[in-house]
């Protein structure tokens, strides 16, 4: 496992202090990239992620995983009216992301990616269930308005992962895709940009 899963938690934690620093300049009531939800409502997802990370992580589960990093991204609509609820129900101030990141890292720093544990969809290897968390901050940090630049490295593992969604469902798309600029790309397969011609029909994968 080593090296690998070493390069996926490196980029979480680099991805969440980008964030962090940048939240102080963030109008927490301004209109977001996605609709209906307020600059506010993007942070308090944000600011769940690595809380949930570690409740996870302190339950390892003797469990098969039988929930993929595919399904577990494509899956992520299912839980929409939930998320939506949390997000809205959740009080939060300027710090709390920091602080859940404050107590979250050394426990990611710590733990051995390649363990399951029992997530919202079931078991996932932890492993691929910090790429989705990659993936969620990628994606909700350019959500931000104005958007967090991300980690380049986080950025193609979010682009990565995207495209093993695309290609479990359709292969023969997998070249035309990877002609997309990644972040046009990243945009499209999470249904913040058209998709481009000939991805009509596949995208978004993720929503």
């Amino acid at each position: 496992m080593g090296s690998d899963t070493d390069v996926i938690r490196d980029a979480l934690i680099r991805q969440w202090e980008t964030i962090d620093r940048a939240l102080p300049t963030i109008d927490f009531d301004r209109p977001s990239r996605i609709a209906g939800w307020r600059n506010r409502e993007v942070i308090a997802h944000l600011s769940l992620q690595p809380v949930l990370l570690t409740r996870f992580i302190a339950r390892p589960s003797s469990q098969t995983p039988n929930v993929s990093l595919e399904s577990n991204l494509a899956g992520t609509r299912s839980l929409a009216a939930v998320i939506d609820a949390a997000a809205r129900d959740a009080v939060i101030d300027e710090n709390t992301f920091g602080q859940n990141l404050h107590v979250a890292f050394p426990v990611l720093a710590a733990a051995d990616l390649a363990v399951t544990v029992t997530a919202l969809q079931g078991p996932i290897r932890l492993a691929d269930y910090v790429v989705t968390r990659c993936v969620e901050a990628v994606v909700h940090g350019c959500d931000l308005i104005q958007p967090v630049e991300p980690d380049e490295t986080a950025l193609a593992i979010t682009a990565e992962a995207l495209l093993s969604v695309l290609v479990a469902a359709h292969p023969e798309l997998l070249t035309l895709a990877r002609a997309l600029p990644v972040r046009t790309w990243v945009d499209a397969a999470t249904g913040r940009h058209a998709p481009p011609p000939g991805l009509e029909a596949a995208l978004p994968v993720m929503t």
